[in-house]
């Protein structure tokens, strides 16, 4: 029993580097605890650095383009609902090309920062706030999956449109068939949806954005790092 508790005295228990798992370390032969051996160099620890680094540039770059696809949205919007049809087509017309690529590639990259967010909340264990920030996360990324399908659906007219004004700038004023008017109505409605949700993404996003810059560097990448090049340095348990 002696032999034992001398034993059980003898180990000491450390943190790894991942801060995820503790070690058994037995301590020196003078009965002090073991100290912590320092085994990262300046090269690794600036790599470590230039991940963080990256992560945060991402994250922020991210939350930009959600903030550029929600003002795009809204003036948009605002522009459809405060004019009649022909006038809107006069507007829009000549930048529907570049209205297209505009919300092609911000609601692409907004939808991966949507699930990127999900991704990075979860590892911080939701912020001690489960239910609630789970339900915010999955309204994200619902909002700009949405607004990416409707942009898809705008697609074609806008085609026609862009290359209507190349030939004719003012083709709105001709009569138009009324295969084209129906295809502009039903138009008119998912450009009207994909504002609105680029609009709603961009609010439920602002809503945690905090948290969000907070939690940018990137757990994944330095265990991923740790993998290839082994443990950094190993710190007492409190």
């Amino acid at each position: 029993g002696d032999e034992e508790a001398d034993a059980a005295n003898n180990i000491l228990y450390v943190e790894t580097g991942t801060g995820r798992a503790f070690k058994r370390k037995r301590k020196d032969k003078d009965g002090e605890k073991a100290m912590p051996t320092e085994r990262v160099s300046d090269t690794e620890r600036n790599l470590k650095s230039s991940l963080d680094l990256m992560a945060s540039l991402t994250a922020s770059s991210f939350i930009f383009c959600q903030g550029m696809l929600g003002g795009i949205s809204l003036l948009l919007f605002y522009l459809q609902v405060d004019q009649d049809d022909r006038a809107f087509m006069r507007s829009y017309s000549p930048i529907a090309a570049r209205g297209q690529k505009a919300f092609v590639f911000l609601s692409t990259v907004s939808m991966v920062a949507a699930f990127d967010k999900w991704s990075k909340d979860q590892m911080a264990g939701w912020h001690l706030r489960g239910g609630y920030l789970q339900v915010l996360d999955m309204g994200i990324i619902l909002m700009y999956t949405l607004c990416f399908i409707f942009t898809l659906m705008c697609v074609p007219l806008e085609d026609v449109m862009h290359s209507s004004h190349l030939r004719v700038r003012e083709w709105y004023r001709w009569e138009l068939s009324d295969d084209f008017q129906a295809r502009y109505a039903t138009w008119s409605v998912f450009h009207a949806l994909r504002c609105v949700f680029g609009i709603l993404g961009w609010v439920l996003s602002a809503w945690e954005t905090r948290n969000y810059l907070h939690n940018a560097p990137n757990k994944p990448l330095h265990d991923v790092y740790e993998k290839l090049f082994g443990k950094g340095v190993e710190k007492e348990a409190p």
